[in-house]
């Protein structure tokens, strides 16, 4: 390699991508892909199990998506995907709740009950303009890269014009219909216009009461737009965060130094009132809400050979004050530790543990405790996951937990299916979320990516690596939790993931799931916000009785060249 080309390498490790600047945000979500399934025929149209919480729009295409060749890892034989094909179109006439109606576009097709649609995946598209764009077509098409964008030269019929004129940006589609309008000015497209009148998830039921708080309309404008809010009169004085500050209605608190990798919350002290636990690469925080405030409780610091990589916590020796496990790594060696509030205060209790630790709601069990040994650099996770059993300072490996193949202890949930079968999800080391009965088989493949994670270690067992080749990090994966409804929650982080060796989240959202017998479908999610989501869960934060969605964003990478960003984000779900 040249040095030139080392340099390149370099600069492109160390320094994020920027995003396009005269493309909004708004503008690639509303043409962001969102995958649904066909439910049944109905007249002359279909049903498809989208609706407007996740976007849709009448007048969006849907692709019918036909599964064709597996992509497979060439190393660990995983299935990455599927490299899949567009079998015809739809066009959203109306959208209900909970369902849409749409028409077929291609005559030639005949969707059936439980095919897979994905908007504006593959769709015929041609960029026109008369009046000078500059480098705007360029640009549209690195911002919508699932769009088909078609040559001057190809005689495809297109499904949706970008047509630049009259100082604006029109997107129509085949039947003529404008479906969305950008100002352009100066080589800049800005906020949309508003054409096609579709129902706003976003849109507070009732006007704001003018006696209501600020913060209580800018709460209830939140758990209005995850399809949760209702009257509560606790919204008047919800006591979120320190420096709170709202930004789309999200409120945050403030800044932690470092780059977190889990969060958890729970009685540490025994004395009644919940802390929130956020372990950073290199340390531990305990926060504790306090007159509205979180207040620092204390930090726990370790040998700075310690990475830590994952954080848990359960009182599986029953003294009524939960431990704390955090997953760690000491070089390529697993080190993990144990905390806990003893004595007045809290302490390292057992460390060197050779296991990865990770809590899991388990059938007819609840709440457990697991733990997995590190394998080689083909299997990094070895054996199967294993409950764990404590006696006074000792962990002990107890009974394994059979899961199907591919399958480790971060990224899975056991559920029940619609016939009361059960199924496990998991997200994939390529950050899809797959399936699986117990025998194995996959039974379902996300078109999406969810989860999304920078948090890796790097195995010392390697196995037939030549010098020259480069070592790969091996990523702690997203969790997913089970909600008591037996919706399913997964985070997704959006960003750049195309290199195993480099990973940089800049957006991110929660999203709530349930099986409908074929597939997971989209109920609810939290609005989009900026950062990266290393961890959440679901717990009272705040002390009033209620559990929220706490979550840990980190805004900017802590290194060599900069201290990280990070704080703890609190939704209100009512």
């Amino acid at each position: 390699m040249t040095l030139i080309a080392k340099l390149s390498l370099l600069i492109l490790l160390v320094f994020p991508f920027s995003s396009l600047a005269a493309i909004p945000v708004q503008l690639t979500t509303d043409f962001e892909p969102i995958s649904g399934t066909i439910i049944m025929p109905i007249g002359e149209e279909y049903l498809v199990d989208l609706d407007a919480s996740v976007n849709l729009q009448v007048g969006d295409i849907l692709t019918l998506i036909m599964a064709g060749e597996k992509v497979i890892h060439p190393i660990t034989k995983e299935t990455l995907g599927t490299l899949d094909l567009a079998k015809g179109y739809l066009q959203v006439t109306q959208i209900k709740s909970g369902y849409s109606y749409v028409k077929l576009l291609s005559a030639e097709v005949s969707p059936k009950k439980g095919d897979r649609v994905k908007r504006f995946e593959q769709t015929p598209t041609r960029f026109e303009s008369s009046q000078p764009s500059g480098k705007l077509a360029e640009e549209l098409k690195i911002a919508l890269p699932h769009l088909n964008w078609l040559s001057d030269s190809d005689k495809t019929n297109p499904e949706l014009i970008f047509f630049l004129a009259d100082n604006s940006l029109k997107i129509i589609n085949s039947a003529g219909v404008e479906l969305k309008t950008y100002p352009y000015h100066d080589g800049q497209l800005t906020a949309q216009t508003t054409v096609a009148q579709t129902p706003d998830i976003f849109q507070l039921k009732e006007p704001p009461q003018k006696n209501k708080s600020l913060l209580n309309q800018a709460v209830s404008n939140l758990t209005g737009s995850i399809s949760i809010g209702k009257k509560d009169k606790r919204l008047e004085n919800p006591g979120i965060i320190q420096n709170q500050q709202q930004q789309n209605g999200i409120w945050i608190g403030q800044n932690l130094d470092g780059n977190p990798v889990g969060v958890a919350v729970a009685d540490f002290d025994g004395d009644g009132q919940l802390e929130t636990a956020v372990a950073m690469e290199d340390h531990l925080q305990i926060l504790r809400m306090t007159n509205n405030k979180f207040v620092p409780v204390a930090t726990i610091n370790f040998a700075k050979s310690v990475h830590l990589l994952s954080l848990d916590t359960v009182d599986i020796d029953s003294n009524g004050t939960p431990e704390i496990y955090l997953s760690a790594n000491v070089g390529k060696k697993l080190s993990s530790q144990v905390v806990e509030f003893k004595q007045g205060s809290y302490q390292s209790t057992i460390s060197r543990i050779p296991w990865f630790f990770r809590t899991v709601d388990l059938p007819q069990e609840g709440r457990t405790l697991i733990a997995q040994s590190m394998g080689d650099s083909e299997n990094p996770f070895f054996g199967q996951p294993f409950r764990v059993i404590r006696s006074e300072n000792e962990l002990i490996q107890g009974t394994s937990i059979p899961l199907p193949e591919r399958i480790n202890l971060f990224s899975f949930v056991p559920f029940q299916g619609t016939n009361n079968d059960s199924l496990y999800a998991y997200i994939s080391e390529g950050d899809y979320l797959h399936v699986k009965n117990p025998q194995g088989d996959t039974i379902w493949d996300s078109a999406d990516h969810f989860g999304g994670t920078e948090v890796s270690f790097y195995n010392g067992k390697q196995t037939g690596t030549s010098k020259d080749e480069l070592i790969q990090p091996v990523y702690i994966q997203q969790r997913l939790l089970t909600l008591p409804s037996g919706e399913i929650l997964a985070a997704q982080n959006e960003g750049f993931r195309s290199l195993n060796r480099y990973r940089n989240f800049n957006k991110s959202r929660v999203v709530a799931l349930s099986w409908n017998g074929f597939a997971f479908q989209e109920k609810w999610k939290t609005s989009a916000q900026a950062g990266y989501l290393a961890d959440f869960t679901l717990a009272d934060a705040d002390n009033d009785g209620q559990d929220e969605l706490v979550m840990a964003i980190k805004f900017q990478q802590k290194n060599l060249l900069q201290k990280g960003r990070s704080t703890v984000v609190i939704y209100e779900l009512n």
